[in-house]
């Protein structure tokens, strides 16, 4: 892959509270072998499995949408200051 901003995003139901969670966050493509097929995304917390990648900054967008208007409970990795890390 190419180097460049990214958007990370992914939706995950907890079947026993009966809800539907979301973790998103952004970051960037970089120019680095990993011992494995495919783009993967890496956290703090480690890897998140499966998840969609966009290139663009777009967490913002995609926040406002499934925290807001789909009622989710998300979790905005390394949220602006101005918006609560999880709604």
């Amino acid at each position: 892959m190419q180097p460049g901003d990214m958007t990370f995003f992914r939706i995950s139901t907890d079947d026993v509270q009966g809800c539907v969670k979301a973790y998103l966050g952004e970051g960037a493509f970089i120019n680095k072998e990993f011992n494995m097929d495919g783009g993967i995304a890496v956290c703090q917390n480690g890897f998140e499995h499966h998840v969609a990648m966009v290139r663009s900054h777009a967490a913002d967008i995609v926040y406002e949408a499934v925290s807001k208007y789909l009622g989710w409970e998300t979790y905005y990795h390394n949220c602006p200051a101005e918006k609560p890390t999880m709604l």
